[in-house]
């Protein structure tokens, strides 16, 4: 099995749309030290310095002004050894995915960005398929990429949606495309899983990967499976910073059930490696080869779980818990439920867990709120529990990426 935990849940919020964002508001600064900001609307006031190893995050409406769970940050990328950069807002964060993928729309084509080559010799193109049978379709390129005080030079990422090659997209799936701002809620998605690459050896051994592509032609009017080595697969950055690069911990205040119009938090790079990140006490949970641990809830071992910051809710399957009448994707109880589950490492470590469901056409009635932390739905697996964005709220989630040694040993894993 692929490394790869395609878990990114992008369900409709059940909100009709107040607008859009898109792309072509992006600017490009010449400068390394002051890079422009992509996006419009109001500069916050400056707050205090972050440590070199720390960018902030925020749940807000997002781009397209009509989301809600969804962790944004600041990604800066740069034609690679230059100082032509640009900085991009509201990328999506998701700890169930592994890669940089960039909307084509809101990148300046001024970037001048190459085109990663397969093996022979023609573009190299990846495809990422959620659970939501949504996916991301586009070539990939090389790019400088700065988080906070970390660089990473020429690192492969994707252009989601490159007009030149969307004819080709149906080798990726026959699902629903990410091709806009307002179909993906976000900017680009920052892949931060458990694994260094996306698809690793399976990609680099397998031809039929079902995730890269190249052209059969210079023309590139079809295309065909292709292997991809690792050196040329989308990365997961932090392995590759220079120290603190051993895993990170997503670090979000507590939201009571009201819920919040927005929040802000921390994505603090590294595992005991700096007093940022040290580990008080914690729960290790180790996972399997392709991420998984078990969720033991009422009576049922869901083997297939993962937490996921890229999942706007808690997403298992009930049939207890009765679904929304306009929309079967999300739960609607009479009352807020508050219920309890185990989740289980490979280890065979356990970490209970309590948590709220409320009903979802009552949160979604505050327009306002963007940030629900009893927000939960369905998944049409019974093997699977995805824990998303409201299981971090008032936690400190440590994450071990694979192969890297850390105070909580070895990844992947997880800690709390």
């Amino acid at each position: 099995m692929f490394k790869t935990v395609l878990s990114l849940v992008i369900m409709a919020a059940l909100l009709t749309a107040c607008g859009g964002g898109g792309g072509g508001d992006a600017t490009v600064s010449a400068s390394a030290g002051t890079p422009a900001s992509s996006g419009s609307g109001s500069v916050p006031a400056a707050g205090p310095a972050l440590a070199s190893n720390v960018i902030a995050v925020t749940v807000d409406r997002g781009p397209a002004g009509i989301n809600v769970n969804r962790l944004y940050t600041d990604v800066t990328i740069c034609q690679p050894g230059t100082t032509l950069c640009q900085t991009i807002n509201h990328v999506l964060v998701d700890t169930g995915s592994t890669g940089l993928r960039l909307l084509s729309g809101v990148l300046s084509p001024s970037l001048g960005l190459g085109k990663v080559a397969s093996a022979s010799g023609l573009p190299l193109l990846a495809c990422a398929r959620f659970l939501d049978n949504s996916f991301a379709w586009g070539p990939v390129v090389t790019a400088d990429i700065t988080l906070g005080g970390k660089t990473v030079a020429a690192m492969p990422v994707q252009v989601v949606a490159d007009s030149d090659f969307t004819s080709l997209a149906r080798s990726c799936s026959s699902g629903a495309a990410i091709d806009t701002v307002a179909s993906l809620g976000a900017k680009g998605i920052l892949g931060l899983g458990l694994f260094k690459e996306d698809c690793g050896a399976s990609c680099a051994n397998i031809t039929a990967n079902g995730i890269y592509f190249t052209c059969t032609t210079a023309a590139c009017t079809a295309a065909t499976a292709t292997r991809a080595s690792t050196a040329k697969q989308l990365k997961n950055p932090i392995p590759l910073f220079a120290n603190d690069n051993n895993g990170f911990v997503v670090d979000l205040p507590a939201v009571g059930s009201a819920g919040a119009e927005s929040v802000s938090g921390s994505l603090i790079f590294g595992i005991g490696t700096q007093s940022n990140n040290q580990v008080a006490s914690s729960r290790v949970l180790t996972t399997g080869a392709t991420g998984y641990f078990s969720t033991l809830l009422s009576g049922q071992s869901l083997n297939t779980s993962f937490i996921d910051t890229g999942s706007n809710g808690l997403y298992f399957d009930s049939s207890v818990i009765p679904t929304c009448s306009v929309s079967s994707s999300f739960y609607c109880p009479t009352s807020l439920l508050t219920l309890s589950a185990t989740q289980r490492g490979t280890n065979a470590v356990n970490n209970p867990v309590v948590f709220s469901v409320d009903n979802a056409l009552g949160l979604f009635a505050d327009p306002a709120k963007t940030v629900l932390p009893n927000l939960a739905g369905t998944i049409g697996d019974a093997r699977i529990f995805a824990w998303g964005l409201p299981f971090f709220y008032g936690r400190r989630v440590f994450t071990g990426i694979e192969g890297q040694p850390s105070v909580l040993g070895t990844g992947p894993l997880y800690a709390f």
